[in-house]
């Protein structure tokens, strides 16, 4: 992490991208940027293994889907697996500018790619159901190395607190600033390395 950096809750996330919404930048280039930045991330650890981005129905599931983009332009093997249909607007454009096949959470765990957690974000607040810790678990287990995009899934942002059985990332990516749950325990042992990924918003 980078001293002196601010932590913003997800209270204050929200009212940063707000903020950076009313000078003119859209929550589509957020994503975009997120999407990006998980995308150079992924390319780099991976250095040749495939790829496997496991999305829940988000925000979060919508940078992982941009992520597969991306990282499908520049020729990776990447694999797109899915909690569910995109809920949110944002979602559902990423998932369709993605437009390749996309598994279901049941699938077979994919052995020895770098697995990419975009299942849950800022906006958890309830425990994961033991069927997602479960296949989370399976997928992560089966990994050469595990990202989480901004949280590992099943942690609290702002407290720390575990929310289920949440998977130890090696690297977590913090999108435009870090979260609490990036310095407090038991959640900041679950992240890994921490590093910080500029998305445009000023915190």
């Amino acid at each position: 992490m980078i001293a002196g950096a601010p932590i913003l809750t997800a209270a204050e996330m929200r009212t940063a991208e707000m903020a950076a919404c009313a000078d003119g930048v859209t929550m589509g280039d957020l994503m975009e940027r997120a999407g990006d930045a998980l995308a150079e991330l992924a390319w780099r650890m991976a250095a040749g293994r495939p790829v496997h981005i496991l999305a829940g129905p988000g925000n979060n599931g919508g940078d992982g889907a941009v992520a597969a983009r991306v990282l499908r332009a520049r020729g990776a093997d990447v694999t797109l697996t899915a909690l569910a249909d995109p809920a949110t607007d944002l979602g559902r454009e990423a998932r369709r500018g993605w437009g390749g096949p996309v598994r279901a959470i049941d699938s077979a765990a994919l052995r020895g790619a770098i697995v990419v957690d975009c299942l849950f974000g800022t906006g958890l607040s309830r425990a994961l159901t033991p069927d997602v810790a479960d296949a989370l678990a399976r997928h992560a287990g089966a990994a050469h190395r595990m990202i989480a995009a901004d949280l590992p899934s099943g942690v609290n942002s702002d407290d720390g607190t575990l929310l289920g059985c949440p998977v130890h990332a090696d690297v977590t990516l913090a999108f435009g600033a870090y979260k609490p749950a990036h310095t407090l325990f038991p959640a900041a042992a679950h992240c890994g390395e921490v590093r910080l990924a500029s998305i445009g918003v000023s915190a």
